[in-house]
């Protein structure tokens, strides 16, 4: 019995809604349409106004508050009854496991498993009863169990949620929740799913769950977590991040983890039908590493497998595509923007089926589209909307009336055959339920499903009883006739209306209203539905969009809430409704999108339809999986026509085959493994692993295997991974050089393992075994060498450049050495009680025009200025001399000089602090940006040599009452500098410098009264007076009695560095006249003392450089010995340059050295491949691969960040906003920038990388090739263990003295230690016959020692060639046109040794246009020999 709520009509709240009996056809207007039968109507609607009748009247006697509380209690009450209701779609199991499922059980319970099963064998039910037991062991199982672990489901859909949920329901007697985005927003359906024993999650919601409410679901608290559909487990699908982000970190970290259980029947899905057998390996592999899990399963045919399975019948249906109708342009109809795509979506579905379908699609959507309020679309917007579909229908009926719609009836021939084949799969309907077909089609786009579904539906309702084979055209187009038929509701806007928030629209055609509808017999007696009448009965299912932002854009009110939750139960309930009428058979044909491909319970079909062209394998498998029933057909249309590489049915079938065949093997292995005794297998206890796999007849690894049937093929595809020359992979002859040679009992590998390795014996005992058996046995021994070797990985697999790469850095090279924590300066503000000593050092300044600057302001004072740096740490004693060239001072020569030391209190350190800020706040400040420089004594804590100026007097103490005075003046307000000025008398005692007000960044030095007044002549003729040129030019009023002072601009202060080599006369600074009452003195007035600060930010730019290099001298000394010992004995300047990078604009970086550096380092790491004895035989170009891993950025950078050298690396140019002195930091309005400054306080990875080489280069060139070594190995960079055996195995070889007379000759050299090496350096690659290895080996070698020393010539040949220079002439030297002339001048090519038919013809081409170039070493351009 169904109840009447207030709410069930809630949308008569319009109180302009009549009641009259007049008025019905209005009310009728407002409810839109009918959801019912005709027949029914009347009465239905009656009900409706009665509903709403008693609404309003309740709200005019209540109030709409208590409506809407009453409402809420109604809503609620309704969510408990559907919640009750809803529990029972899944049915308890009461049969008995079948053998296989008991066997995957109990590997299930001993790890982590995936199960690989076909449809319908019962992975679920496997699933259940894991669950069951983990639920015995934690005694979640009864009502008394509490703080036990949870278990988590996870599903790709909804759909699968709400099955999974109703099965595990009907089997499992606890708590069990459904999770997805609507069912957990509310706080209250999170604590639910907190408190529940089983959780039911699609892959969203749980990972945003994990991600944002640990506390409500957590792995480490979860016993089991079962995948449902598991092979999406890959790249960055949900379960993938869920597993790498979640899980994966707890079994690094060794904490509680949960078992996992995966669930699938299609395991591998990016197969193609050229997809080989390691390609799958991989693909398993990876896959299984995602999971953490082993897949087990059984091939459908297995003798454990009791199910039989039908023969599916697979049939292809070729169409013929038509040419497309066009629908009317839409351009002109002012549509909102966001409907465009909709509407090209419906000239896609008109090119796929037809007018006629679109038409009939077209007229429903226009009565039943609403206002897209998400997208702000107006009324108006929404009218037009409908006019232009109401038009399209319109339009596309004129053509069918034309028959200009093509010539099958308005159908493409694509619908046609879609229409015969549905009426000859459903004409052998039999009456009988069991016996009745049913089945799925299956399409690409969701609009497909909903116009076909609409379609048949209407076509239904025009046809009274039975179909024949051929239909009768269905006549669509008025207007009157549509509303008699069978129709959507307004809720089932088949538009993507962001008002909605579904996750899959599902056509039942009814309404949510379900006591209007008449409802189905439980007995499930399909001849009492009226919808059997038909011959075809549909509904459709599609996924449709979730809008989030209906619910994350607002905050929801308790009865929003509950509102959110019963249209989450309204959405489970028509789920159920669909599965529910498929069982019941009161559908027949159901229209779905990807959803149902997978896992949803959507009956055993008879036939299964693919509209659209098979997309991969994947689906194909899960399509054909539906179809169940005996005696199953599936079909899949094909287009006849098109030329695109599409996925045909029978490379689909191949590829299904075949993967069901590669983990069929493995299926069969479990099974042993799983029933072995221990008895029936022997193992062959051979000591050569060799021998053992050759007698198996298999080899395994922890990863991987290789048996006989594809040693072979392994072999030869590690030959073909070797990187070689490309020009070796041109022909058959010249790759066979490189590939293994079979003889009857033994196999030669490529020419670049070492000859002692490189042949394969084969055992006596398998000399009898036939031809192709003995080569696979020997190329499978070949494969267990190379494995042994660490040619082969782990998964039996050529190494690549990320292998080599990580093998070379955990096995060769050991942790770099951190260097000791010491703070950067001890320094501690000084207290009441304490005192701090400074050093203090007398900055000495000299030059012809600078000391007669600084004479004449001395003249004029009782006391000279003399600045010095105050350091908190002793300075070195080999302070540099530094020299400047000013454009009006002229040269500048500035000295440090030691003078003492003194003990500062907390108050005499904050005098001295504030008179380091005055000088710079007048010199160094940016003032075009009003900025302010303040003292910062945490800064001073992290400066490597921290120092502040100060200024003494002529006993070489602080001059503490001269600091003082300047501090005073540099405290004044404005007015009160205003008014000093204005106190000046005719004579000053001394020079004071002045700003005049009306341009404050400039400065003046004022020195006594000219003895004019502002209404003299002025010095141009341009202006009368001085009174008239200010007047004019600033707007300024002046006194005209006011008085003039002498003054002369003060002299430029230089913004970076300047040059200190370039002679330079010093210019003239001109006199002129200011006027008293326009100036203002400056923040420090004294002149001399502004002369002092010229230059002294560029001399402690250049003494903080100088600090640094003798800081990371000390730095080296204390924590690397030998980098220590060959720095101290290195010039500073060098050591500054090693260290200064690119971006300090300095006329020297690190460039050079680096460049230098690379090519030291390089042929260091060459010697420690080649003298270690587990690289020392592999091909050079794995080598190479190697060395640039050795040499690698990465490991450069972190080599600079763990040795501390880091931290001494010099970035900041010499700039206002770069560098600032000791201890200071911008002020701005008040408020200190935090950012200052820090741009370049961090280099990059590449600087770090760059400053390493550099030191490496310049250790080279000091202390040479053996002292470059020892650091390299000091600085974890290099290695150096050299156990390879050197010992030459063919030594007993003769050598011609021929060639050794030769390459005496051509090399310089007096004699050779090893003369055998010039046969092997001599000996081509194609000379197999010969114990010799190929030239290969020395060529790698001896090109990094010809980088090197061409790189080391051309760097001490001209110092001032930059690096681009440099590089080009290096190139120029080591090209191989260069290489080869010299070869062939000297006469190399006769002694090179080979068995290559084409190298003659080579040598004399090369030859003759040697002669017809006539150029040599540094030709280039024409003719390219080689």
């Amino acid at each position: 019995m169904k109840r009447t709520h207030p709410h069930s009509s809630h949308q008569g709240t319009n109180k302009e809604m009549k009641t009259s009996t007049e008025s019905r056809p209005n009310e009728k207007d407002f409810l839109f349409r009918s959801p019912f039968k005709p027949e029914q109507q009347t009465q239905n609607i009656r009900t409706c106004l009665e509903n709403i009748n008693r609404d309003l009247a309740y709200i005019q006697s209540h109030g709409y508050d208590e409506f809407t509380k009453r409402r809420a209690n109604y809503l609620e009450e309704d969510a408990d009854v559907n919640k009750k209701d809803h529990q029972n779609l899944g049915s308890a199991f009461t049969g008995k496991l079948r053998d296989y499922q008991i066997f995957m059980l109990e590997r299930a319970k001993k790890g982590n498993t995936i199960v690989h099963l076909g449809t319908g064998m019962g992975k679920t039910l496997i699933g259940i009863m894991l669950i069951k037991g983990f639920l015995a062991c934690t005694n979640k199982g009864n009502a008394a169990a509490g703080g036990a672990k949870s278990i988590l489901f996870l599903v790709p859909s909804i759909a699968l949620a709400v099955q999974h949920t109703d099965s595990l329901r009907a089997n499992l007697p606890c708590r069990i929740e459904t999770a997805c985005h609507t069912s957990s927003h509310s706080a209250k359906a999170r604590e639910d799913i907190a408190a529940a024993d089983i959780v039911v999650a699609t892959h969203g919601s749980a990972l945003n769950l994990l991600k944002h409410y640990q506390d409500i679901l957590c792995l480490t608290n979860v016993c089991l977590l079962v995948i449902d559909e598991c092979h999406y487990a890959t790249g960055d699908h949900n379960y993938a991040t869920i597993l790498r982000k979640f899980y994966h970190p707890l079994k690094e970290g060794n904490r509680p983890r949960p078992r996992i259980l995966g669930l699938t029947a299609s395991p591998l899905i990016n197969v193609s039908i050229r997809t080989n057998e390691e390609k799958l390996q991989s693909l398993l592999s990876e896959f299984e590493s995602i999971m953490d899990s082993r897949l087990v399963g059984f091939p459908s045919d297995h003798k454990l497998v009791n199910s039989s399975f039908s023969n599916v019948e697979q049939v292809v249906i070729e169409y013929q595509p038509r040419e497309n109708t066009s629908l009317p342009n839409h351009d002109n109809w002012k549509l909102h923007v966001s409907r465009k795509n909709e509407i090209n979506q419906l000239q896609y579905l008109c090119n796929e089926v037809g007018p006629r379908v679109t038409a009939a699609y077209a007229a429903k959507l226009a009565r039943e589209v609403s206002r897209n309020e998400f997208d702000q679309e107006t009324s108006q917007q929404c009218e037009n909307l409908k006019s232009y579909l109401s038009y399209v229908e319109k339009h596309l009926n004129e053509l069918i009336v034309q028959d200009k719609a093509g010539p099958y009836g308005g159908h493409t021939d694509k619908m046609r055959k879609l229409e015969r084949l549905l009426m000859t799969v459903l004409k052998d309907d039999s009456g009988s339920i069991e016996q009745t077909p049913v089945g799925i089609v299956f399409v690409k786009q969701r609009i497909t499903a909903i116009a076909l579904c609409n379609y048949f539906r209407l076509k239904g309702e025009e046809k009274a009883r039975s179909l024949d084979d051929e239909f009768s055209p269905l006549e669509v187009g008025s207007r009157d006739h549509m509303n008699q038929s069978k129709e959507l509701t307004d809720d089932s806007d088949v538009f993507k209306d962001a008002e909605e928030n579904n996750i899959m629209d599902f056509g039942t055609f009814t309404d949510n209203n379900s006591h209007m509808i008449p409802q189905v017999p439980e007995n499930g007696n399909s001849s009492r539905y009226p919808a059997r009448d038909n011959l075809l009965r549909c509904d459709f299912v599609v996924r449709r969009p979730t809008h989030i932002f209906k619910y994350m854009n607002k905050t929801l009110n308790k009865c929003q809430l509950k509102k959110l939750e019963v249209d989450w139960l309204h959405q489970t309930e028509e789920i159920r409704s669909i599965i529910r009428k498929l069982r019941h058979r009161e559908t027949n044909v159901l229209f779905a999108t990807s959803i149902v491909e997978e896992g949803v319970d959507v009956e055993a079909c008879s036939f299964v339809i693919s509209f659209d062209a098979l997309q991969n394998v994947k689906s194909f498998i899960q399509m054909k999986g539906r179809a169940r029933q005996k005696d199953a057909r599936f079909f899949v249309f094909a287009d006849s026509t098109t030329n695109e590489k599409q996925l045909s049915l029978e490379n689909a079938s191949s590829v299904e085959s075949m993967v069901h065949r590669f983990i069929a093997r493995r299926e069969v292995e479990n099974i042993q493994e799983f029933n072995a005794s221990g008895d029936n297998f022997v193992d062959c206890l051979l000591e050569c692993a060799e021998e053992t796999a050759m007698c198996r007849e298999e080899y395994r690894t922890s990863m991987s295997s290789v048996d006989l049937s594809s040693s072979k093929s392994l072999l030869n595809r590690y030959s073909l991974s070797v990187p070689i020359d490309p020009s070796y992979r041109t022909s058959k002859q010249a790759i066979s050089l490189h590939m293994p040679m079979y003889n009857d009992n033994f196999l030669i590998l490529p020419s670049h393992i070492p000859p002692d390795m490189r042949v394969i014996n084969l055992p006596s005992l398998f000399h009898d075994e036939p031809r192709k058996k003995k080569h696979s046995l020997m190329a499978l021994a070949a494969c267990v060498r190379l494995h042994k070797l660490g040619l082969l990985n782990d998964r039996l697999l050529p190494l690549s450049d990320v292998d080599m790469k990580s093998w070379l850095i955990e096995n060769a090279l050991h942790e770099i050495p951190s260097c000791k924590d010491t703070p950067l300066c001890s320094f501690q503000t000084p207290c009441e009680s304490t005192t701090i000593v400074v050093y203090l050092y007398k900055l000495s300044q000299y030059g012809n025009t600078f000391s007669e600057e600084e004479k004449s302001f001395s003249s004029c004072n009782d006391s000279k200025v003399r600045l010095a740096v105050a350091s908190l740490s002793p300075l070195p004693g080999d302070l540099p001399i530094l020299s400047y060239c000013h454009s009006e001072l002229g040269c500048i020569e500035c000295t440090l000089s030691y003078v003492g030391t003194e003990e500062l209190s907390e108050y005499d350190w904050h005098r001295l602090t504030d008179f380091h800020c005055v000088i710079f706040n007048a010199r160094w400040r940016r003032k075009s940006k009003r900025r302010w420089l303040t003292f910062d004594d945490e800064l001073v804590s992290r400066h490597r040599n921290p120092y502040v100026i100060g200024c003494l007097n002529s006993n070489d103490e602080i001059h503490w009452r001269y600091i003082d005075s300047i501090i005073d003046d540099f405290s004044r307000s404005e007015d009160e500098r205003k008014e000093a000025v204005r106190s000046y008398d005719g004579t000053l005692v001394s020079p004071r410098v002045c700003c005049p007000t009306y341009n404050p960044t400039a400065s003046y030095i004022l020195y006594e009264a000219s003895g004019k007044i502002s209404e003299d002549e002025f010095a141009t003729t341009e202006f009368k007076s001085f009174r008239e040129y200010y007047a004019t030019k600033y707007a300024l009023n002046i006194d005209p009695k006011g008085r003039m002072f002498r003054a002369r601009r003060i002299w430029e202060f230089p913004q970076s560095s300047i040059s200190s080599h370039r002679e330079h006369h010093a210019k003239q600074i001109p006199f002129i006249d200011l006027p008293q009452e326009l100036c203002a003195e400056s923040i420090v007035a004294d002149p001399l003392l502004i002369l002092h600060s010229i230059v002294l930010p560029q001399f402690l730019y250049k003494l903080e450089r100088f600090l640094t290099a003798h800081s990371v001298i000390k730095h080296a000394t204390s924590n690397y010995p030998n980098l220590g010992k060959c720095l101290s004995t290195i010039p500073i300047e060098s050591i500054t340059e090693a260290l200064t990078a690119k971006s300090c604009s300095e006329a020297v970086s690190y460039d050079r050295l680096e460049w230098l550096g690379d090519a030291v380092l390089k042929l260091l790491h060459t010697d420690a491949l080649l003298k270690w004895k587990r690289t020392s035989f592999l091909h050079e170009g794995y080598l190479s691969l190697l060395r640039s891993a050795l040499g690698s950025n990465q490991r450069l950078c972190n080599c600079a960040n763990v040795t501390g050298i880091v931290n001494f690396i010099l970035l900041a140019p010499l700039s206002r906003a770069e560098w600032k002195p000791c201890g200071l930091r911008s002020l701005k309005q008040d408020v200190i920038e935090d950012d200052d400054n820090l741009r370049l306080t961090t280099p990059s990875d590449k600087v770090c990388a760059d400053v390493i080489e550099s030191l490496i280069g310049i250790i080279f060139l000091h202390h040479g090739i053996n002292s470059s070594m020892s650091v390299a190995c000091e600085l974890g960079i290099s290695f150096n263990y050299g156990d390879a055996d050197d010992s030459i195995t063919w030594s007993d070889l003769p050598v011609d003295s021929t060639l050794i007379d030769f390459a005496v000759s051509f090399l310089g050299v007096e004699k050779f230690q090893s003369p055998q090496l010039l046969v092997e350096a001599t000996t081509h690659q194609s000379c197999l016959h010969k114990p010799v290895p190929s030239y290969q080996r020395l060529e790698w070698i001896g090109d990094a020692v010809l980088c090197l020393a061409i790189r080391e010539w051309l760097f001490r040949f001209e110092a001032n060639f930059t690096v681009p220079r440099l590089v080009v002439l290096e190139t120029t030297l080591e090209c191989n046109e260069s290489l080869a002339f010299l070869g062939f001048q000297k006469g190399l090519c006769k002694f090179i040794d080979h068995r290559d038919s084409r190298l003659p013809k080579r040598f004399e081409t090369f030859q003759r246009d040697l002669e017809k170039m006539e150029r040599g070493l540094w030709c280039t351009g024409e003719n390219d020999c080689l």
